[in-house]
This record gives structure tokens, sequence and C-alpha cells, in this order.
């Protein structure tokens, strides 16, 4: 399955805590809900991974812009996505993860 998504927030501001509470920040949830929507678009000729199985996944990563990012921040929003999307159960599945940043794009995106 191939699906285009919109630019995620990095990990840094993904997760917001408050005290011993951990929550999706509402940056985090945007990009979740965008997500959600593509993703369920893209899947729904795609029968969902059984949880036994493992699977391999590739992320190409175009950034918005020159500023320099640590391309496993990016990651963990975009595995969170195709879990809450139920495209996998749980992120352990993912036996093969692939990252790989590309050229810049005008806002950002990641397929």
């Amino acid at each position: 399955m191939i699906v285009d998504l919109p630019y995620p927030p990095t990990v840094n501001h993904y997760w917001l805590a408050s005290g011993h509470r951990r929550y999706i920040s509402p940056a985090g949830q945007r990009f979740r809900k965008d997500a959600y929507y593509l993703i369920k678009a893209a899947h729904r000729s795609h029968k969902p991974a059984n949880s036994l199985l493992e699977v391999s996944v590739s992320i190409d990563v175009y950034p918005p812009d020159r500023r320099r990012r640590d391309l496993d921040n990016i990651l963990k929003p975009v595995l969170d996505a195709l879990q809450h999307s139920g495209v996998i159960e749980v992120d352990s599945q993912v036996g093969e993860l692939w990252g790989r940043r590309c050229e810049r794009r005008k806002g950002g995106s990641i397929r």
C-alpha cells in the first residue's frame, strides 16, 4: 500500500505531558485525524496485517524546508497513524523499518 500523508509533527511535538499524564498534542491530534482518513481511503482494498505477522514499512520523508531534523523523530507519529487506522494492530509488528529523507516539498509530506 502506498499513501501520501501530511508532514507530521516530530515526536517532540506529538506528545505532551502534564504531571504524570502524557497525551497527544493538538498538532498531533490533527495529524492523526488527517492521516486516519487518508490511510483508510488507501487501505480499502487491503486487509489488515495479522498481529502475528511482521511487516516492513518504508517511509519517504519530504521536509517542508531546509531546517535540520532528526529522521527518527518523524517516523513514530507515522507508525502510530498506521496502528490507529487499523493497517497494523501493534507497533511491534514492524520488523523492518526504512526511513529516507527526500527532496524538500512545500508544506512537507510523507509517503
